[in-house]
């Protein structure tokens, strides 16, 4: 797929310039979480499937426990803020976790009982063992791909939620859990994840990006993002919540 001597020539081109590149990523996708978060505290609802949450904490917590690739084989800079920034989303993933166990039960598992009841007990049960499945197959397709530096898994969850969220706001019929900032927000993150080489993080980093393919996911990821918005925009606004102003 790639080496880490292929994306290190790259950055050691370039370093300042990738860098940026790389915590734009960071910066769009905490930009994300945080209205994740505020929409999780505020409506009782997360704007993403509870399996997307799952496959985020494969991610981040399969690139936390690389610490010694990050710290020592590769040992650069860029690399240790950006461990950092995958050790607060793995909090955040945990924080996710609780709150959908607590309030979002019943629309995430109820289908799988013939009254539609479950009871927290049961929902931690089935969460736990959701987010051990999704670090299982993260951290196994990475072995078995070869992506050493989780270059193409980590895209893989911008091209999800870019992908995901519009059904999960059809299912609901109505704009609770959802979010026409993040919406934007997600069309601006996938803009840049498939930007050309030069611009994007993943075509600048490792050729294996800069190709056809890549850019065939960038437009379905991007008409996906932006359909997301326009389904929100299709039901009512948002009433107010025990008087305060609803997320927009």
């Amino acid at each position: 797929m790639y080496t880490i001597q292929e994306v290190m020539n790259v950055i050691n081109r370039n370093p300042f310039g990738f860098s940026i590149a790389a915590i734009m990523v960071y910066v769009i996708g905490f930009a994300q979480y945080g209205t994740s978060l505020a929409l999780q505290i505020r409506e009782k609802k997360a704007p993403w499937y509870f399996w997307q949450h799952a496959w985020y904490f494969g991610h981040d917590l399969t690139f936390v426990s690389l610490y010694g690739l990050w710290f020592h084989t590769i040992d650069f800079w860029l690399f240790r803020v950006l461990w950092a920034g995958c050790v607060a989303f793995v909090f955040i993933e945990i924080f996710s976790l609780y709150m959908a166990v607590k309030y979002e039960r019943k629309e995430i598992w109820g289908k799988y009982y013939k009254d539609g009841e479950i009871n927290e007990t049961q929902a931690w049960v089935r969460g736990i063992f959701g987010y051990l499945l999704g670090l299982f197959l993260f951290y196994i397709i990475r072995i078995a791909i070869g992506d050493t530096m989780c270059l193409a898994l980590m895209m893989s969850t911008n091209a999800i939620v870019a992908i995901a969220p519009q059904f999960l706001s059809e299912a609901r019929q109505s704009r609770d859990g959802g979010s026409i900032i993040l919406g934007l927000l997600v069309v601006g993150g996938t803009l840049f994840t498939f930007a050309p080489s030069g611009i994007g993080m993943w075509t600048t980093a490792a050729s294996v990006f800069n190709q056809p393919w890549y850019y065939a996911l960038g437009v379905v990821s991007l008409i996906c993002s932006v359909r997301y918005v326009a389904v929100l925009l299709r039901f009512p606004k948002k009433q107010s919540i025990g008087g305060k102003r609803p997320i927009f």
